[in-house]
């Protein structure tokens, strides 16, 4: 090859590997969050790819406190460094005068984006119902004075939490809610055989005149829906209804009542009302039951205490029938207020030691620990905070090994 040959074909391949170093180099170290910013589209602005979201959200553990919400004035990293942590040690403080800025939400089955907090403030059973906002958690700095309670047999040893995800430790760990509201009002309950005053969803208006209520709909955030008071029952403009579903009945304890939103009266001039949806858990959909909202009384920033002569249940079943429980399952109990349970104890599911022909001898072995989240007079609702053996059969013992403080 002659001398200007090969100059020629340097020039060649130097003009085609300067746009790749360009492209390099224009990627900064860190981006500020603007108004309107959301991770799905700094991932394509920055990696190419908004399905790779989830990287920049890696990176940012110790500033972004949950994906679905980041700030104005926020400063992302771009790029791995050797101080990026794989979980947050502590809590994100929200912004001074910021506005969340809404990160497009992965879909999760059962776990739809509720509403901003402030639409919803006037009613204290909906007051903070948008969970997935940073700004709904308590800004309190967390404190490095520990209660005097050893509380390594119930969560274990609080030196692993850098080698472990989400658990029970970790939330012991740090300044938290033990009990959420949106947790309150979407887990569900058992009817305990009681006659209750189940309106009726009619469907969405369009617009509002109850003449043009559509048939199998499904009612988003701040939509409008018709709906039916019960018999002889009428509703109020502002009262506080919560819209759901009834499924199968457990005998002895009545229906399992699966909540899927939460809607507020804005208008009883007809007997067809007409509600604003506040708060989705699942599809808000016409001929679903509507009922008035228990009131939720928030416990505060307490932590569970141990006990040692607990409540003895047994789980009766889990709320959607699945054959293996995982966390943030939905289980009933058979113990209620009458009792003592109450909000916020924890229970250790633990299968009973037996004897088994031609196979292994089951031991008494811890299966999971549950989180009391609802309670009914002879019953409790409560969600799963860790498995250990994930095949959990209704019956199963349940012992009651901590109580909020009270």
């Amino acid at each position: 090859m002659s001398t200007s040959a090969r100059l020629r074909l340097c020039a060649v391949l130097a003009a085609l590997t300067l746009p790749l170093a360009a492209g390099a180099q224009a990627r900064p170290e860190t981006h500020t969050v603007r108004p309107g910013d959301t991770l799905w589209d700094l991932a394509r602005q920055y990696l190419g790819d908004p399905f790779l979201w989830p990287e920049i959200y890696r990176l940012n553990t110790n500033v972004v406190e949950d994906p679905h919400w980041i700030y104005p004035n926020e400063v992302l990293r771009l790029s791995g460094g050797g101080d990026v942590a794989a979980v947050p040690a502590t809590d994100t403080p929200v912004p001074a005068g910021a506005e969340p800025v809404a990160v497009e939400a992965q879909p999760q089955a059962g776990i739809p984006v509720e509403e901003p907090a402030e639409a919803a403030a006037e009613d204290p059973a909906a007051a903070g119902l948008a969970e997935p906002q940073v700004a709904d958690i308590t800004e309190e700095p967390v404190s490095d004075n520990r209660d005097d309670v050893d509380l390594t047999p119930l969560v274990g040893d609080r030196r692993r939490l850098g080698q472990v995800g989400p658990s029970l430790e970790l939330a012991l760990e740090r300044n938290y809610r033990p009990i959420r509201r949106s947790e309150f009002y979407s887990s569900g309950f058992l009817s305990e055989e009681q006659q209750l005053p189940f309106g009726r969803v009619l469907g969405t208006t369009t617009p509002l005149q109850i003449e043009e209520v559509s048939a199998r709909t499904t009612a988003t955030l701040h939509a409008r829906i018709g709906i039916v008071p019960p018999v002889g029952g009428t509703y109020q403009v502002g009262d506080t209804l919560m819209v759901g579903l009834v499924r199968q009945t457990i005998e002895g304890y009545g229906q399992v009542v699966v909540p899927t939103g939460l809607v507020r009266v804005v208008d009883v001039s007809r007997p067809e009302n007409v509600a604003e949806v506040i708060a989705t858990y699942a599809p808000v959909r016409d001929h679903q039951v509507v009922l008035p909202a228990e009131r939720f009384v928030d416990p505060g920033n307490v932590r569970p205490v141990p006990i040692s002569d607990g409540v003895q249940a047994n789980m009766l079943a889990h709320r959607d029938r699945q054959p293996l429980t995982g966390p943030q399952d939905v289980v009933f109990l058979n113990r209620g207020k009458k009792d003592g349970v109450a909000i916020g104890d924890l229970f250790e599911l633990r299968q009973r030691a037996r004897g088994r022909v031609d196979m292994a001898t089951v031991t008494d072995d811890p299966m999971g620990t549950i989180q009391v989240v609802h309670v009914g007079e002879r019953t409790a609702t409560a969600r799963v905070v860790s498995v250990v053996h994930p095949d959990i059969p209704p019956g199963t013992e349940a012992r009651q090994i901590a109580k909020l403080p009270s």
